[in-house]
């Protein structure tokens, strides 16, 4: 056999491999990654022909094609890079679309009470009728139970009025005009969440094209972005706000990339309540920048914030001014109603049974203090916390007693474009640090002593007696529970059970009155699900709440082995 000699390395294009200002080794790891993910796609839904027989050619492409992305992000010449992120990124839109498509013209039902809302809402503006007046109990809200999606109350009710701003339907009413009545708000949404990686991917710098992929296959945001999460709707626009947002005060930029950061955040505000806790740290941003650039800080947050007032108005003000006594209700609701604690922050504690009292009014002020210790910290450190913000500011929403995982994911996108949009480093007057440092240390000790006060001191005891289970103890039946109230005022108590991970499916019932325990008393109580709930599978745990509107209290027992019901262990084996 005959070998050709060695040849000596020749100056000329870059190695593929190598570290090429485009492609370096950093960056083909990180499309490798993307292609891993694309990969995992295809594996994941591997089981899903059941559901829709198109995933038995679909599953396996995917799978292909992250093998592939995976070999040609290594071997792909670096001349040809360009086009082999953008056809990655449009194979990972069509995976997105290839997989949740299916899945969502098979579902029947909504999965959340926003998604339902917002449609309904939509569906009653184009007949001319104001949403926020009408009551959405069951007709005309697609929800099947509806026991397994309210947003529930500290009073033994639930949310059934709609309880966000005008833009959370008025972008549905298009579609719904057009006849695409079937889960609008879900295929509206899918659709916020393609347009919100087309942003980030347009919107990056070319080293870091490959994280708007790798966002949108990612587990967490594309199930809830298209499954009800209604979020997804104000993500593009949060996106725009945070893209160099700066630019506002740049006089030479045109007066459309200039106004489009605020009106931007004005839109995503004009959707939902989560976006307002970002206005106050954007509006210091801009202070900043205009301090940079030389300019008066007053006169120029005030032309920000007008600007982002005014698509709010635009969208909000024809309801607000239809009744605005029904429109205020319904956008303030989230954040003044007696809403029964549920998420993964730091309420996680009582609803899993690790503490057995909460007080939430006391984590909402929390949540206020940290707010203001955020706002004071960005006033001090300007230059850590300028491009930063939005990856802290969920810290603030870990605490309060509603912490959704939404709540604490959904600003990540936006995050990530502000950190890539750069800007000029941030120069004015600073806090000082003998009025920071005592605001901050007071302010962390008011915070620790609220969250002590907040899971202490119950005036109402909670007891489980006798739990009663029905056919073979596959479902829960009425629990007899003895309540304890020490207090000086009666207290009206509402019971919910905690069952795995599931949304709880309702109050329990009273058997006998209607659920007073007076001041001073004991009272032996039995309580009745609201329909056929399924047991935990024996050995896991579950918990009942007890909870007051007045007080607003929740009190849990500790968390309950299931000690019934077949052992969860081995498959049998088939022979």
């Amino acid at each position: 056999m005959i070998l050709d000699p060695p040849v000596a390395p020749v100056a000329g294009p870059a190695d593929p491999v190598g570290e090429d200002e485009r492609s370096p080794t950093a960056t083909r790891l990180a499309w490798t990654v993307v292609g891993f993910a694309l990969l995992s796609t295809g594996v994941n839904n591997w089981g899903a022909w059941s559901t829709w027989p198109g995933f038995a050619v679909v599953s396996p492409c995917l799978t292909l094609a992250g093998v592939v992305v995976m070999a040609l992000a290594w071997t792909v010449p670096a001349r040809r890079w360009t086009t082999f992120e953008s056809v990655v990124f449009v194979a990972s839109l069509v995976a997105v679309v290839a997989v949740n498509a299916p899945l969502l013209a098979a579902s029947a039902h909504f999965s959340t009470d926003a998604a339902a809302f917002n449609q309904r809402a939509a569906v009653l503006a184009l007949h001319g009728v104001d949403p926020y007046r009408v009551a959405f109990h069951g007709t005309g809200v697609q929800l099947d139970p509806a026991a397994d999606y309210w947003t529930y109350t500290l009073n033994g009710g639930h949310v059934d009025h709609l309880s966000y701003p005008a833009a959370s339907f008025l972008f549905v009413v298009p579609f719904v005009a057009l006849g695409l009545t079937h889960l609008t708000t879900d295929w509206v949404d899918l659709a916020a969440w393609l347009a919100s990686a087309v942003a980030l991917y347009l919107l990056s710098p070319r080293r870091v094209r490959w994280l708007a992929p790798l966002l949108v296959l990612a587990t967490m945001f594309t199930p809830l972005f298209t499954f009800g999460d209604t979020d997804a709707l104000y993500v593009p626009f949060l996106i725009l706000a945070a893209w160099h947002r700066e630019r506002f005060v740049d006089t030479a930029a045109p007066r459309a990339l200039r106004w489009l950061a605020p009106l931007a955040l004005g839109v995503a505000c004009s959707i939902k309540q989560t976006p307002w806790f970002t206005v106050p740290f954007f509006a210091l941003g801009v202070g900043y920048a205009a301090a940079a650039a030389g300019r008066r800080v007053g006169p120029v947050v005030t032309r920000y914030l007008a600007l982002v007032a005014a698509p709010f108005a635009v969208l909000n003000l024809p309801y607000a001014l239809w009744d605005p006594r029904a429109w205020l209700h319904g956008v303030l609701l989230p954040l003044r109603a007696p809403l029964v604690p549920d998420g993964q922050g730091l309420v996680s504690l009582v609803t899993h049974g690790v503490v057995h009292v909460l007080h939430p009014g006391d984590l909402q002020l929390v949540g206020a203090v940290l707010v203001a210790l955020l706002v004071v910290a960005y006033l001090r450190w300007p230059d850590r916390l300028e491009r930063t913000w939005l990856f802290v500011l969920p810290l603030v929403l870990f605490v309060p007693s509603r912490s959704l995982s939404t709540y604490l994911v959904d600003f990540t996108p936006a995050a990530v474009a502000g950190v890539l949009s750069g800007g000029t480093a941030p120069i004015g007057p600073r806090l000082s640090a003998r009025v920071a440092r005592p605001a901050l240390a007071a302010g962390s000790l008011a915070a620790v002593a609220l969250v002590v006060v907040a899971f202490s001191v119950s005036p109402l005891g909670v007891r489980v007696d006798r739990v009663v289970a029905t056919d073979h103890a596959q479902f829960l039946g009425p629990v007899t529970l003895t309540l304890a109230n020490s207090g000086a005022s009666s207290l009206h108590v509402h019971v919910i059970a905690e069952v795995g991970s599931g949304h709880p499916v309702g109050f329990w019932r009273p058997r006998t009155g209607h659920g007073l325990v007076p001041a001073h008393t004991v009272e032996r109580v039995t309580f009745v699900p609201p329909r056929f709930l399924l047991a935990p599978h024996r050995g896991e745990s579950w918990l009942i709440e007890v909870m007051s509107a007045s007080p607003a209290l929740v009190v849990t027992t500790p968390a309950l082995a299931w000690r019934r019901g077949p052992r969860v262990g081995r498959a049998p084996q088939v022979r």
